[in-house]
């Protein structure tokens, strides 16, 4: 194998370390995050979840191919559910039935279509992509459409939608690419390096997607201030001196230098001079 497919392999999986990024800004402000915006901390969370779970696929079964088609679907449930709380009621609807044909092509492309274990699923990755784009245009439509005292720059919403479409607008290629490679009469070692080329763009996109994440979660209040953010066991105002040992016996506990201060004047009684 040549030294740039190793290169691009190394550079792939250091990416796929990204969604670390927004878990732990959206960790330290779990108990501010809105009600509507809690579906995407969820969301980070099962792709920290399925990060571990594909370092273990693939040293365990050599085969992570299931993990695309679990991510797919946690993709599009929690930010459905997400839109659905920041859009009006008018599009509940849309949004509950986007979903459900979701589903739908999720289980015929894990059972027959694609396969579970054989091929990633781009068809369901197909239509949960198009049904997010569709709620992300509607959302940031919206947004340009109401005058706000603040501006789009400093607006979560925003920032959820441009996530969504950076990614959603483009990975379905990338998927597509990997089941034409695989389903090719290629070598072994022909087919890696296809699909390690392939598939950083995709791994790229994922990276943008979980740095815009992480600029949204910042918007929120963190949980404790800056300050208090230590537990009290590690706070430096509990530091004490630990005494010394010799032999086996304490020698006490080292005590801190004392200032040598001048002895402060005493005021003398002021005499007047004798009168003649």
């Amino acid at each position: 194998m040549s030294h740039w497919s190793d290169d691009l392999n190394s550079f792939n999986r250091a990416l796929e370390a990204a969604p670390l990024l927004p878990f732990a800004c959206a960790w330290v402000r779990r108990k501010h995050i809105p009600y509507a915006f809690q579906p995407v901390y969820y969301f980070v969370g099962f792709k920290v979840l399925l990060y571990f779970l594909n370092a273990l696929s693939r040293f365990a079964f050599h085969n992570d191919v299931y993990l695309y088609h679990l991510a797919t679907v946690v993709l599009v449930v929690t930010l459905a559910q997400a839109y659905r709380r920041l859009l009006s009621e008018r599009y509940h609807t849309l949004i509950l039935v986007g979903v459900s044909l979701f589903g739908i092509v999720a289980v015929l492309d894990a059972v027959w279509l694609d396969g579970l274990f054989t091929d990633v699923n781009s068809y369901s990755q197909a239509a949960g992509c198009a049904l997010l784009v569709l709620l992300a245009i509607l959302q940031v439509t919206r947004l340009t459409s109401i005058i706000h005292e603040q501006p789009l720059e400093k607006r979560p919403e925003f920032f959820l939608s441009l996530a969504v479409l950076a990614y959603c607008s483009c990975s379905v290629v990338s998927y597509l690419a990997i089941n034409i490679v695989y389903n090719m009469d290629y070598s072994i070692d022909t087919m890696v390096r296809f699909d390690r080329i392939i598939t950083s763009p995709d791994m790229v996109l994922v990276a943008i997607q979980m740095g815009l994440l992480a600029r949204m979660f910042c918007f929120f209040p963190l949980d404790a201030p800056p300050m208090r953010a230590l537990p009290a066991w590690l706070h430096y105002s509990r530091w004490q001196p630990r005494p010394f040992h010799l032999l086996g016996q304490s020698l006490g506990t080292p005590s801190s230098p004392k200032r040598h201060t001048l002895p402060e004047a005493v005021p003398q009684p002021l005499s007047l001079p004798a009168e003649d």
